[in-house]
Formats: structure tokens, sequence, C-alpha cells
């Protein structure tokens, strides 16, 4: 199966997109489609065998919409969409301001506004009309028509009738008396060119507003946009040269200046500095890169001139990965969401049948004037016509879906998908893994068992040694000397051997580093830190310095820092149990310090795959939390796998959520995140619901005419977009840590 992101264009409301899918879905070939209104996209999965992405494009364009694969982010396509909108508004207040001029003064009385005498003759505002109907309207002519073509309906069908309605009817008044004549007995004229001018002018402003509000509610990820390298400086031979960021390759080699943005993904090969990965790591404090160490895009050179080579290009990297994870929880809609698109589907006809039976009593009312009654029934059905409008049911759930995610991504929680926003708020038991989730998954020097005041000497001697090798535990003790600052000396003669430990010359003596018993056997001197009893849940390596055992280095896995505080916030909101194949007594340790009271030690894979299933038998709703290629089981068989973003890519592969910061209070945050977002919806979805059930009934009932309504349907997908806006107050909070509640 194949992956494609599509950019559409030409999308107005819920029903639109909502017909995509549809039509999409019943090709063979397809095995899903989403569309999303707020970014104007679409991600379908199919099989390239059996469909080509020409033959989806096309059946896109058959409906009426342009689709392309063009690699624009959705930040300039917003742009792009706003000057589009903006041009329409131009022209169409230009040719509206003469006709709303024309209103004005008959409005105000034949003493109250002064009206140009070409503005109030007929004809001309006809021909106005005319421009203003099938040049500025013309794009909502061309939706209507395909939408009718595929036996759907959406507001475009809507705003073509309601306008050509009033278009027509004045037409025939028009041309149906002498042009001399111009008005009726009480001085207003019996056309409808300005409700045209009202309705056109009004929605498109209103669409230009919306698309504003989108840029807005498209910032967060536009901020991960802006993190992406334009272009590269990379070496070649003696010299530097800029390249497009796009065709940097694997293996490149990078220099990368101070204050100066990391490009792509790779490792240090020349140079020092210090680096800010607040992104990835939510630390303020910026890291020291050395020759060897990995850097990742994204994050900013603080000091110091890096020489780096590229792991991966620039569409590979860690932050591509970022992006494309919160735009796929875009598409992949929430459960709500399918459901307001079915409802969505069926909300047009509904309106137009509403629209009609408006027409219908008014227009059957006993009256001595049949012109007036109709004329007034014509009225009303417009207003109905122009009020219901399924924009605002449309914008409610992917806007607030939009911002929820963004603002998760800013904190280093990726939402793979949409359902999990709405599946994270239920969940009622989380799994968690031991190593590399709650422990931090590597060593760690605990302690230094030896004579008092030697302990940074005989750290200084053993990093001296192990400073070549790459072994986990080696690296351990190399850190904590840099950790100490320690200058650490060249060992003469190094050497490792496997499973056994390292020696070498440091200082003119010989330094052995390593088991007990290989020492033994390499004739060092043993003494009381031989019979040390080594703590459970230790590793502990053997240091001799000139033939005589000095003393014992202590590695451990320690527990996370935050994890005692996040456990115990996630404790009030559902049940924890840590699920390990570790060791019984390594897991109960780690358990208690946590303040974990379930503990299940020695699980084996599809051990934990069964603890999950069997839970959800009983109707939990179960969040999964892992790292490794052995939770990956267990991660996609949880209602909500979260993978540690230090994990294994089987592991990040198989969860709904990604913690890029690999921090446990980040799983409190997606929980808080995933609530107010799902609450935020609901709102939406009320405020819609609401606004139509109430302004409906106004307009068929007469209380409302078509200019009002002009204004109020605008209003209403304004109302939604506001609502999902206010969003980012919360978002503020939530990059720096939300208790859960």
């Amino acid at each position: 199966m194949a992956t494609v992101r599509l950019y559409i264009t030409g999308m107005t409301c819920a029903a639109c997109s909502a017909r995509i899918e549809k039509s999409l879905g019943r090709m063979e070939g397809i095995e899903q489609a989403s569309v999303n209104l707020a970014l104007a996209q679409a991600l379908i999965r199919y099989d390239p065998k059996r469909v080509k992405l020409k033959a989806i494009c096309g059946r896109i364009e058959q409906l009426g919409y342009r689709a392309s694969d063009g690699q624009a982010n959705p930040a300039a396509r917003s742009r792009d969409e706003i000057r589009f909108y903006a041009l329409r508004v131009l022209l169409s207040a230009c040719l509206s301001f003469p006709l709303l001029w024309a209103m004005l003064g008959h409005l105000a009385g034949p003493d109250g506004v002064w009206v140009p005498p070409l503005f109030q003759m007929p004809v001309f505002q006809w021909i106005a009309a005319t421009f203003l109907q099938f040049g500025v309207g013309f794009p909502f002519y061309y939706g209507a028509y395909q939408a009718l073509k595929a036996r759907t309906a959406n507001m475009d069908v809507l705003v073509a009738l309601s306008t050509s309605a009033a278009y027509f009817y004045s037409h025939y008044q028009m041309f149906r008396m002498p042009l001399a004549e111009g008005h009726s007995h009480a001085g207003h004229p019996p056309v409808y060119f300005d409700t045209i001018a009202m309705i056109m002018t009004f929605i498109l402003l209103g669409k230009l507003l919306e698309s504003i509000a989108k840029g807005r509610a498209l910032k967060d990820l536009n901020a991960l946009y802006d993190l992406q390298a334009r272009l590269v400086r990379v070496v070649r031979g003696d010299e530097e040269q800029w390249i497009p960021a796009e065709k940097l390759k694997k293996g490149d080699l990078v220099a990368i200046e101070a204050g100066e943005w990391i490009p792509a993904d790779g490792i240090v090969s020349g140079g020092q500095g210090e680096v800010d990965e607040s992104l990835l790591t939510g630390e303020s404090a910026a890291a020291v890169k050395r020759v060897g160490d990995p850097v990742y895009s994204g994050t900013r050179s603080a000091s110091g001139k890096l020489l780096v080579t590229a792991s991966a290009g620039t569409g590979a990297s860690r932050l591509s990965r970022m992006i494309g994870l919160v735009e796929e929880a875009q598409n992949a809609k929430p459960a709500i969401a399918r459901k307001v698109d079915r409802v969505a589907a069926y909300f047009v006809p509904a309106m137009l049948a509403c629209a009609l039976a408006t027409f219908a009593a008014w227009a059957m009312r006993p009256s001595g004037d049949s012109a007036s009654a109709y004329a007034a029934a014509l009225e009303h059905a417009l207003s109905v016509l122009i009020i219901a409008c399924p924009c605002a049911l449309g914008l409610a759930t992917p806007l607030s879906v939009l911002i929820g995610s963004g603002i998760a991504a800013r904190s280093g929680i990726l939402f793979k998908e949409g359902r999990a926003l709405e599946v994270l708020q239920h969940v009622d038991h989380l799994l968690m893994d031991k190593t590399g989730t709650l422990t931090e998954g590597k060593p760690h020097l605990a302690a230094i068992r030896c004579a008092p005041g030697k302990e940074m000497q005989l750290l200084r001697a053993a990093a001296a040694v192990e400073r070549q090798s790459a072994h986990p535990l080696a690296q351990a003790i190399v850190q904590a000397a840099h950790r100490y600052r320690l200058v650490i000396p060249a060992a003469a003669e190094a050497v490792e051997l496997t499973a056994q430990g390292a020696t070498g010359i440091v200082d003119g003596k010989r330094v052995h580093v390593g088991r007990l018993q290989w020492l033994k056997s390499e004739g060092v001197q043993t003494n009381a830190y031989a019979r040390y009893a080594v703590p459970e849940g230790t590793t502990a390596l053997y240091v001799a310095v000139g033939g005589s055992l000095q003393g014992v280095l202590e590695l451990a896995d320690r527990l996370r820092p935050e994890a005692p505080q996040a456990i115990r916030q996630l404790g009030k909101r559902a049940e924890i149990w840590m699920v390990t194949g570790d060791q019984e007594e390594a897991a109960r340790s780690a358990a208690l310090q946590a303040g974990i009271k379930h503990v299940y030690a020695g699980v084996h894979p599809e051990q934990k795959y069964e603890l999950v299933r069997g839970l959800q038998r009983k109707g939990r709703t179960v969040a999964m939390i892992g790292d490794g290629m052995n939770d990956a089981g267990a991660l996609a068989a949880a209602d909500i796998g979260m993978a540690m973003g230090g994990g294994t890519d089987a592991a990040m592969q198989a969860g709904d959520i990604v913690l890029m910061r690999n921090k446990l209070t980040d799983i409190g945050r997606a929980m808080a995140i995933s609530r107010r977002t799902m609450r935020n919806i609901r709102q939406n979805l009320l405020l819609a619901v609401l606004y139509n059930a109430a302004a409906v009934p106004l307009a068929a009932f007469g209380l409302m005419d078509p200019r009002l309504a002009c204004v109020g349907m605008s209003a209403s997908s304004l109302l939604v977009v506001g609502n999902a806006l206010r969003l980012h107050r919360f978002g503020k909070g939530a990059e720096h840590g939300e208790p859960v509640r």
C-alpha cells in the first residue's frame, strides 16, 4: 500500500469534503480516503497496482475540484487562499458599492441620503448585478454544477440558487414594467439587485475572515515548518558552498556556525559547541556536542562551529517525521468528525426543502396582491437559503483538532491521528514498561566505592581506558567524568576485551576496568573490595591501578527524575501498572521509587499483549507506554499506544502518540490536551447546531431579511472559528505543563 497527501482546491464546506471522501472510497484499489477541510488536504492509502495516482486526481477533478501533490506547506497554501478571497472581496465590493448606496438611499427616505441618479437607474443596477452574478459569482455556479452532477448539494448550491432567484426575479420585475417608472408607489425599487450584492460581498468577506482565522489556527504547524532550513552549507573539498536543502544527501559534510539552525540529522565529525535542543527535550540549557555526538534538524547551534556528517536527507529527518505525523493527525478523523460529515451530507438538501416549504407557505397566504405575496415568499425563502450553511458544522471538528495537535507538537507530543485525541481522554488503565520508559534506559554511574578522597582519581583513571569504547557501560563512565569536569588523560596501549573489560597505561601505571574474574586472571591483587555486595539492579565494574584493586564503580539504570511526580498525577485519573520483562526484585525496586502499586515482572512480549486484551475484554480503555521492539505488539493492541521518542522505530510506528521529549509528565499533558480539544469540539458543534436551529425558523417566519441573513451566515462560521482559537490560550500553559485533573 502507498500513502499520498493531496492538496485540494475548491472545497467550500463540509459537504464538499464528505463528497470527495465518499467518491474516492468507491474507487477500486483505495483502502482509505480522509479529507480535511481546514487544511484542504486529502490523505489517501491506495494500492498502486490497482489504481494510479493520476486516476485518483482525475476522479477529484471530475467532482469539480483540483488536486495536486505539490510540496507547498499548508502555511503557504493558506496565504494563497487569503489572497484569492481578498481579490474576490475587493472586486465584489467595487461592483456592490453603487447598489448598496442606492439601497441606503431608499431605506433612509427621499430626503435622507443623496444618491447619484445613475445609481438609481434600474438598467445600471442590472448591468452591475450581471457582472457581479456571473463574474464574481462564477465559482459558485461551477461548484454547484459539479455538486449537482454528482447528485449531491453543498454551500455553492445554496449560494447559486439564492442569488439566481434574486437576480432573475429582479430581471423579470424590471422588464415587466416600463423602464421609466423605475420605482414602486412606496418609493422602493421592486428589484433585489442590492440583495445579490449583500449576499456575494458578505459571503466572500466571511470566507476571507475564515481563511485568515484558519491561518492563525495553523500557526503551531507553521512554527515547525519555519524550523526547516531552506539552504545548507556543505563542505566540498576545501570550499564551503550553499545548496538547496532538498539536495542534501546522506554522507554530505555540513558546516554549521553559531546561531544557525541545524538542517539535517547527523553525527558531529569535527568541532565542538553547544546546541539548543529545547524542541526535542524541552530543556532550556544547551547541550554540549563533541565529535561522535548526534545532532538533529530543528535544533540550533548556540556556540562554536560544528562539522556534521548527514545521516539522512532533510526529508528523512526527525523534524520532517514530526511534521508528517502532525499533518497525518489532521487527516485521520475522530469518530465524532465522521458523524458530523454524515449529517452535513443531508444538511443542504434539508435546507433546500425548508426554503421550498417557506416559499410555498408565504405564497399561499391570503393576500390582495399576488405579486407582493410572491415577492415576500421569495424574500423569506432567500433568507432561509442564505442563513443555512454547513460551513460551521464542517469547521467545528477539524479546526479544533488542528489547533490541539499543533499545541501538542510544540510541547513535544505528536498525535499520529485525530482518533487518539478523542480516545485518550477516556483512558482508565495505563500500562507502563520499565526500562527506557520509567527509567532512562541507559546506565549511569550510581556510586564510587573506594578509599575516601580517592573517588575522582579512580574515575579519571577508569575514564581514560574506557574513552575509546562504544560500550554503554564505558560511555557511562566517560560521561560521569565529563559531568564532574575532569580532564581525561590519554591512555597508552588501550585494549578492550569483549565481555571482560578494558586496560591501558595511564600516567605510567597499568589500569584495569572490568569484571572481577577477569581482573583476577590478569594477576590483579584482590582485597576487601572483591567481597563487596553489589546492590540489586546494579552492575559493578572493578578498577585496579598498578596491579592492585582500588575500588568499585556501581552503574545502574536510574529512574527518570520526573517519574514520581508523573505517576502521582496520572494515578488520579487512571490505574497504573508496571509491565516489564525485568526480574521481580529490580522491577519492584523501581516501582517503589516511582510509586506504582501494580507490578508485573518477567513478562514476555506476547504476555504484555494478552494483558492489554484481557483488560479490553473487561471494558477498560487501555493506554500502553513503551519504547522497545518488545513493546510494539502491546502498543498496537492498546486503545492508545504511547511510544517514547528515544525508543525503537518499531515502537514509534506501532504507537498512536509519540513523546518526543521522553518525559513521563508529557503523558498527563497529552491527556489534558485531549480533554480540552474534545470539549472545544463539543462546544463548536453545539454552537453550530443551536445557531442554525434558531436562525432558520427566524428566517422562515419572516423575522430576518436576506441582508441580515448574509451577515448571519458569515457570523456562524466565525463564531465556531473564534471558539476554536480559544484553545491557544490553553496552549500557552500546556507548553509548560498542566496538571492532570
